[in-house]
């Protein structure tokens, strides 16, 4: 063992996991993954600090190398990160996977929110969002598949019907309003 080895190797054990780098976050989490000794209730947490850690970076920083580190992550590390995530780390998360697969969004589809949350539709509506805007039609194919398959939760018809009138109402609103878009597309 080489001195640097041992070095990384106490600071990783003396540190807090807040104190670490996004890199050696994501690292610490892809060591309990493959470990499997965590739950996905004990993962949660740990995934929740370095997803709020980095919307607040990217707030104050721009871009802190989060969707490279991601980018490398394979696709079974991303499946088990979606199946600990709580349903309010979604859309950060799904912003940082950007590619899903049908099985993918199925998986954050059936998450429900807390029987205590007072906007739970709100809620429901990011999330629809998150998966609506990886693209290439995939929160219809999911929505599709679940309920020809009939693994729809009890909250997720009412709530994509729902959803589906919102879009239908931004593309009205677009089609009124073109430089409305225009100069929402310019402010991102």
């Amino acid at each position: 063992m080489t001195i640097m080895s041992f070095i990384k190797k106490v600071m990783s054990e003396a540190l807090p996991f807040v104190a670490h780098s996004p890199e050696s976050q994501v690292e610490w989490l892809v060591l309990q993954f493959r470990r499997g000794v965590l739950t996905d209730a004990e993962m949660a947490p740990y995934l929740h600090l370095l997803l709020s850690g980095h919307a607040s970076r990217n707030e104050m920083d721009g871009d802190d190398g989060l969707y490279k580190i991601f980018a490398g992550l394979g696709r079974e590390i991303k499946v088990l990160m979606i199946r600990c995530a709580e349903i309010y780390d979604i859309p950060d998360l799904l912003a940082l996977i950007c590619k899903l697969s049908v099985e993918d969004a199925i998986l954050v589809l059936q998450k429900a929110p807390p029987p205590y949350e007072k906007k739970g539709l709100l809620l429901l509506d990011r999330v629809f969002q998150a998966v609506n805007e990886c693209g290439d039609h995939l929160l219809e194919r999911a929505a599709r598949k679940m309920i020809a398959d009939n693994t729809t939760p009890v909250h997720f018809v009412s709530a994509y019907k729902r959803f589906q009138e919102i879009l239908i109402d931004e593309k009205i609103l677009a089609q009124l309003y073109p430089q409305a878009v225009e100069g929402q597309k310019k402010g991102r």
